[in-house]
């Protein structure tokens, strides 16, 4: 007999949709319809809602100010969800919806490709799931670049209206000065400091000599080591002891190669009593026009000069010692018992030769060599700093906005207490730095620009001889060949010969 077997109809096996996660930022502006959390939502519903194959199982949207990822909860949420498997692709409309700097965005997007969820941008056409790893590297450098360049353009504008404006803060406290309640006020006992020092140089006493009677009494420096020439040059030429503020004294191109001293490129920006003045303006000008009489004739310096200055390689100090017609120069410990120093002797006038070489390279190549390193340094002092202020500003301003609204969506139910106490002390900690690097940011100081200032003035006026007490800091030999070390803390070796 015939057996049958009746066969069924395979029933169609449905294919799973790709599971679509949009992510936006939600502005916190009420009047600001266009990226509002339901006009978003709306649009991307909308989008997918006659897809074949893909749906919309999530939307995720940050408040529009957040810039890290430490502060836009529902990005980490969508990446968890990633890690989870829950999501197949992302959506956003922008790159810059997506991250707001570079290296988050590259790192997220590496993260997503490991688990393999792809991501979308509408604005600028790029899916990852049809770029290569070499075109997403390239995309990615362009915009690091322009973001760069963004960031330069934003704080440079920012910080030229308020130089235009008088606005603009103090990133370094001047020596004489503290901030009360974010106000300039004097403080007395260095004002005093800065006022005898007007009234000593204008009664006739040299910078060197007023430093020298202050290391005698022991009087603290504004930079924390021993008083010196240039603090005190420093104090003589600064504006801001009468009143006044100077900005933009140098400039630079964004990916330019040089620093630039401005000399009428760039607006220079001179505000008039901002600051309560310590020094009269009668007193101060008297001041500049002594030390330009000054840098015209110097002072006769001793036929030895260096004395004082020589060290030798092996830690001590070399010697100016009379021997028969001509000085020489010994290493004092060349007749040690214990540790007798190999060095050779030199004599004195190889020790003027190679200082007379030094100083006609520099004056010959002063615009190559001082110049630019002038420039970068005043730009890193007072462009740098006080970009770095003005980020740290910003980001307090935001941290602060962020506490105000977990405090608004507290009070309305939207969050529990315990949750708004904990964001909020993480928050409070997070303003506590920001202050902490602020105060030092206005308290720290750097010689090295006004040190090369001054090297750059006097290389190119005084003659060779006549510069060893102005600009020579020490000099370190090992019998052969010697190397100086200037203000400003350039260094130049030379030969002995």
């Amino acid at each position: 007999m015939r057996k049958i077997t009746v066969i069924e109809p395979k029933k169609a096996t449905a294919v799973r949709k790709i599971r679509v996660a949009a992510y936006c930022r939600v502005s916190t502006e009420k009047s600001d319809q266009a990226n509002s959390y339901e006009t978003q939502k709306s649009y991307f519903m909308n989008s997918y809602i006659k897809a074949a194959n893909e749906e919309i199982v999530e939307i995720y949207a940050d408040l529009g100010s957040g810039t890290s990822e430490l502060y836009r909860p529902e990005f980490m949420r969508m990446i968890n969800d990633c890690r989870l498997g829950k999501v197949d692709r992302i959506v956003t409309k922008s790159l810059s919806r997506f991250a707001r700097n570079t290296k988050d965005c590259l790192t997220a997007l590496r993260e997503l490709k490991k688990l393999g969820v792809t991501v979308a941008f509408e604005k600028e056409g790029i899916d990852t799931a049809r770029v290569s790893d070499e075109i997403m590297i390239t995309i990615m450098e362009g915009l690091a670049q322009e973001e760069s360049a963004s960031i330069s353009r934003n704080i440079r504008w920012s910080l030229k209206r308020r130089m235009a404006s008088g606005t603009l803060g103090i990133a370094r406290v001047p020596y004489g000065y503290e901030k009360r309640d974010g106000q300039m006020t004097i403080e007395e006992s260095k004002a005093a400091v800065v006022q005898r020092i007007y009234t000593l140089y204008l009664s006739g006493m040299g910078a060197m000599r007023i430093a020298a009677l202050f290391n005698e009494e022991n009087l603290p420096s504004p930079t924390g080591i021993r008083w010196n020439n240039v603090t005190i040059l420093k104090i003589l030429r600064q504006e801001k002891y009468i009143g006044d503020i100077r900005w933009q004294k140098t400039y630079s191109v964004f990916m330019g190669d040089k620093w630039k001293l401005n000399n009428g490129e760039e607006n220079s920006y001179y505000i008039r009593n901002c600051l309560p003045p310590i020094i009269s303006r009668e007193d101060f000008a008297a001041a500049q026009s002594l030390m330009e009489r000054n840098t015209r004739t110097p002072k006769t310096i001793n036929k030895s000069p260096f004395r004082g200055k020589t060290k030798c390689t092996c830690g001590r100090s070399y010697s100016y010692i009379l021997k028969g017609k001509e000085p020489i120069w010994e290493c004092s410990a060349k007749y040690d018992q214990s540790m007798p120093c190999d060095n050779p002797v030199f004599k004195d006038s190889a020790y003027h030769r190679a200082w007379n070489r030094m100083c006609i390279k520099l004056r010959k190549n002063a615009d190559e060599i001082i110049l630019p390193c002038i420039a970068m340094l005043d730009e890193l002092n007072e462009s740098v700093v006080g970009e770095e202020i003005t980020g740290l500003q910003l980001k307090y301003e935001e941290l602060a906005q962020r506490r105000y609204v977990l405090c608004a969506l507290c009070s309305q139910g939207c969050i529990t207490h315990e949750k708004l106490v904990v964001s909020e002390s993480e928050i409070n900690a997070e303003l506590a730095k920001i202050e902490s690097r602020l105060d030092r940011l206005e308290k720290q100081s750097d010689e090295s620009s006004d040190g090369l200032q001054t090297l750059y003035r006097l290389i190119t006026k005084i003659r060779s001889d006549s510069l060893v007490g102005m600009i020579l800091v020490n000099a370190v030999s090992d019998g052969t060949t010697i190397e100086f070390e200037l203000i400003g803390g350039l260094k130049v070796r030379e030969q002995l010969i």
